[in-house]
């Protein structure tokens, strides 16, 4: 029996992934342990390693959208006849496993019954009854938490399941190459009407509709791009917390002639190791000790609950040309300077080339984002929900102190803090970014 290759599932909130590309070629041999296909998901991209050695056979294209735990291909052994069709697949591992515990006696009819309400091979406990109006209403009792003795699922359950069922978005029903060449077109699969058996949406389709954007972006003169991949994860996620939490943001001048000094001292001091201290690190250190006077700020916001945490996990905002990903510094409170310094390098270099894991992209209790390098004096950056706060960091500018009578030259940068003034006031908030500044401005104390 050949070997399924699923889209595993990484992270719980996880939803769907893509097949992005196949590294063995359909029909060729890989090795166990060997990369198998590049996954892609709103978070990460990461290589999926084959769990046995034998011959790859593709399910799905490169490209094809599914949910976590289905089969996009097979492994067959070296020796093992592969047919013409290729088998079904049967199971999805990243369900929940249910308790069957209790109907270990139960008989064959029931299993087919199970079939028949859920439309998958995984049993389900229900009475019978319940199962009936399942069918009679054409409901899904795969996932439904039955309010009878251990979970069973009763009759009253079925109106609730059927109310779920009906929020449930419809999952297109399209082929791989319909769903590769929407991409690559830039149509939005999900408005086009299937001409295919059952409504199935087929390449012919897709074509049509892409000649008919083509048609009225011309007349109108403008070229409409939908929003897709990771553009589209970030536009959902910016919405949302600005929707759901009450931001507000302050900015405060920091005087950086001391930091100025320091970093050139240090970066001459560290070039042997090829540490390069930026602006941004010394933001990062100031706000890590301050983080720790004012605990407030590194707390996160979930449903109900505000959690106070300990340990500081700093995450350092990264652009990409396909939008922004954040990576976390764990345990930030613990470390030096140079080891900060040498963290976020790494940790940008990777995500830039695109391989950082789930762990390093999660977890964050504060966050700190540049536009400096852009020229922008101060910005209102967005809250990475649930996080508390946000800290952006502007340009170095020239500017002028007074000594009496006398003006002196001094070189000086912006802070914007965004906040959640559920969980922090006004003050308190000032009074955190004022901590930072002092340190930014004593900059001898970030390396004692």
């Amino acid at each position: 029996m050949p070997s399924e290759v699923y889209l595993v599932k990484v992270g719980m909130t996880m939803t769907e992934g893509v097949v992005e590309e196949w590294y063995i070629a359909d029909g060729a041999t890989v090795e166990q342990g060997a990369p198998v296909y590049r996954l892609e998901t709103e978070k990460v991209n990461m290589d999926v390693e084959a769990d046995v050695a034998g011959i790859v056979k593709h399910i799905v294209e490169a490209g094809t959208t599914l949910e976590p735990g289905e089969v996009v291909g097979w492994i067959f052994a070296a020796d093992e006849p592969i047919p013409d069709v290729l088998p079904t697949p049967t199971a999805n591992p990243n369900i929940a496993a249910v308790d069957s515990a209790s109907d270990s006696k139960s008989t064959e009819a029931t299993n087919v019954a199970d079939k028949e309400t859920t439309g998958s091979s995984q049993p389900v406990r229900a009475s019978p009854a319940a199962k009936r109006l399942a069918r009679e209403r054409n409901v899904s009792l795969q996932g439904v938490v039955g309010s009878g003795p251990g979970g069973r699922i009763t009759e009253k359950d079925v109106p609730t399941a059927a109310k779920a069922d009906e929020a449930k978005p419809a999952r297109v029903l399209a082929s791989p190459a319909a769903r590769r060449l929407a991409t690559e077109l830039n149509v939005p699969i999900d408005l086009l009407t299937g001409t295919g058996p059952r409504g199935r949406i087929t390449k012919d389709d897709v074509e049509q509709a892409a000649a008919k954007q083509s048609l009225t972006s011309a007349s109108e003169g403008m070229n409409a791009t939908p929003l897709q991949g990771k553009r589209k994860v970030i536009a959902e996620r910016m919405f949302d917390s600005l929707r759901s939490t009450a931001q507000l943001t302050m900015d405060m001048e920091v005087v950086m002639d001391d930091a100025i000094k320091m970093r050139n001292a240090l970066i001459e001091e560290w070039k042997t190791e090829a540490v390069r201290v930026t602006y941004t690190d010394l933001v990062v250190a100031a706000a890590l000790k301050a983080l720790q006077k004012h605990k407030a700020m590194n707390s996160t916001f979930e449903e109900s609950e505000l959690r106070m945490h300990g340990a500081i996990h700093i995450g350092i905002a990264v652009a990409l040309d396909d939008g922004l990903i954040v990576p976390v510094i764990h345990d930030a409170q613990s470390k030096s300077l140079r080891a900060l310094a040498q963290e976020a390098a790494d940790l940008a270099t990777r995500a830039r080339t695109g391989r950082l894991n789930l762990d390093e992209v999660s977890g964050g209790t504060f966050t700190v984002t540049s536009l400096g390098m852009y020229g922008v004096d101060s910005f209102t950056p967005i809250l990475n929900a649930p996080q508390t706060g946000i800290l952006g960091v502007g340009r170095i500018y020239d500017s002028v102190r007074w000594e009496e009578e006398r003006p002196i030259r001094t070189q000086c940068m912006r802070l914007s803090l965004t906040w959640d003034h559920r969980i922090v006031d006004g003050a308190p908030a000032a009074a955190f970014l004022r901590e930072v500044k002092l340190y930014l401005e004593a900059p001898y104390r970030l390396v004692v």
